[in-house]
């Protein structure tokens, strides 16, 4: 009996110590969770929603999505990751004027205008070192060679219908790609001029300027191939036959390979070209539509932004360059991502990853709206580990881009609660922000549609909307910030 009573407790002890040892390897400091330091990120414009999917390219997880401008296309990252820019094209019945400049450290956007408010929709965008933006555009038949930090911007004559933009590695030449007059404008940044135009095939549309400074790639959809530009003579010195429509186009850090989105319907394909011999080596099955090609920096991982079809919205397909072999799991992101331009850059800090979800909580809702109280709001902070501390900082609700009346609220404990009578009837897209802490990265929620209406008498609940007495359909919402570390 002694002997069982004593194996019964050096296995209650042996089992206690486990459960201390469990607990405790949840209970990290701040400190010594993996931080984002090293990431890289691609920001992915989708046209439909009107903002940014921010991708983090370790893990392929969409940890923020960022409003901008009306059908955003292009996309420039800074050198120091620290703000990207993105372009606001528009539509026929509203053209575009103006391009959004995302703040990484706290995903802030700023809205400049390009030329003095007119719509001139402005599509591909390129970086000098300075931060001069040169910026085409489709209706001014201009690039604007626009520098964000001294206000300063001067217009440079294209040819026709400008889209693709590129400029080589040392700042000093940038390449357009003309598609009204198959042509690629080459201008000298010193000056802000026009130096050569370069006959390419039809309808040129994508660039893509080599490490070495040496070759462009321009991808031409209407004749089905790629023009390859010696920047020494500015000759066309090879064409290169892929499969329909090409559009993106990037070259990897070692120069030995071009990726070319073949922007086609029901089979979408990736033309792998070898730059020693100029030819198509293999190409690579993707989702319907491709249009953006971003290659990481350490040459291993491909970007292709799908556009995808009427029964599918669009994604991320990420494609291998050692096998050239297609990632499984595709990236989802806004309605019909694009992507023109290196859309992929590092940031360099040590704070850890946040993501911000919405979700309702319909119950409140009913009974408030039946004694007519306004709508509360939560934001929480949420863990997916367990730590000693929450971020802190603030949340904002907002509508559209804009905060919503008195909607800036502290975090307390890791929540922040809104009571709004603010929002009329009709649709309303409510995002939340977090703004990030000295520990915690910045985050925003995807687009959520609220739609108040006035149906009464017919209380109902159903996806995610409450139909209550005597009111109208209110969707309300909790914004839970939710650390991912890396």
């Amino acid at each position: 009996m002694k002997k069982e009573n004593k194996t019964y407790s050096l296995l209650l002890a042996s089992t206690i110590i486990l459960l201390f040892l469990i607990l405790f390897s949840f209970i990290e400091p701040v400190s010594s969770l993996q931080s984002d330091s090293s990431a890289e990120y691609a920001y992915v414009p989708n046209e439909k929603t009107n903002d940014v999917s921010v991708i983090n390219t370790t893990t392929n997880k969409v940890i923020s999505t960022v409003p901008v401008g009306n059908n955003p296309v292009g996309v420039a990252v800074n050198h120091d990751g620290t703000r990207v820019y993105v372009t606001n094209y528009g539509n026929d019945n509203d053209l575009g004027y103006t391009f959004s400049i995302i703040n990484t450290g706290t995903d802030e956007v700023t809205t400049r205008l390009v030329d003095e408010g007119k719509g001139i929709k402005p599509f591909g965008v390129a970086i000098a070192k300075d931060e001069t933006l040169y910026v085409s555009s489709y209706v001014t038949e201009k690039v604007y060679a626009i520098n964000p930090i001294n206000n300063t911007i001067f217009e440079i004559d294209v040819g026709p219908k400008p889209f693709g933009v590129a400029i080589t590695p040392d700042g000093k030449w940038v390449y357009v790609a003309n598609s009204g007059n198959n042509t690629v404008s080459v201008i000298d940044t010193t000056a802000n001029n026009v130096i050569d135009t370069v006959k390419v095939g039809t309808s040129p549309y994508g660039v893509a300027v080599s490490p070495d400074g040496k070759k462009v790639y321009v991808t031409n959809q209407g004749s089905d191939n790629i023009s390859v530009i010696d920047t020494v003579t500015n000759n066309v010195t090879a064409t290169v036959k892929v499969v329909k429509y090409p559009a993106g186009v990037a070259v990897t850090p070692d120069g030995t390979k071009v990726y070319v989105a073949n922007h086609c319907k029901y089979v979408g394909t990736v033309s792998v070209i070898n730059t020693t011999i100029n030819m198509v080596t293999e190409n690579i099955i993707v989702d319907e539509n491709p249009c953006g090609v971003s290659i990481a920096q350490d040459g291993k991982w491909v970007y292709v932004t799908t556009a995808g079809s009427e029964n599918d919205s669009g994604s991320v397909s990420v494609i291998n360059t050692t096998t050239n072999t297609v990632l499984p799991s595709r990236v989802f992101v806004g309605n019909r991502p694009s992507g023109i331009g290196q859309f992929i850059g590092s940031f360099q800090e040590s704070r850890v990853e946040t993501t911000t979800s919405i979700s309702s909580s319909f119950d409140q809702y009913l009974i408030q709206s039946l004694i007519g109280k306004p709508i509360t709001l939560i934001a929480k902070v949420n863990t997916t580990s367990q730590g000693t501390k929450y971020p802190s900082g603030k949340i904002i609700f907002m509508e559209g881009s804009t905060p919503i009346e008195n909607g800036i609220k502290d975090l307390t404990d890791g929540q922040a609660t809104l009571d709004t009578s603010s929002l009329q009837f009709g649709s309303h897209i409510i995002r939340a922000r977090y703004t990030g802490d000295t520990d915690f990265r910045p985050s925003t929620s995807p687009p959520f549609q609220l739609t108040i209406g006035s149906n009464a008498f017919w209380p109902q609940i159903f996806s995610g909307s409450i139909l209550a007495l005597f009111g109208g359909i209110v969707t309300i919402f909790v914004a839970a910030i939710t650390k991912k570390y890396l």
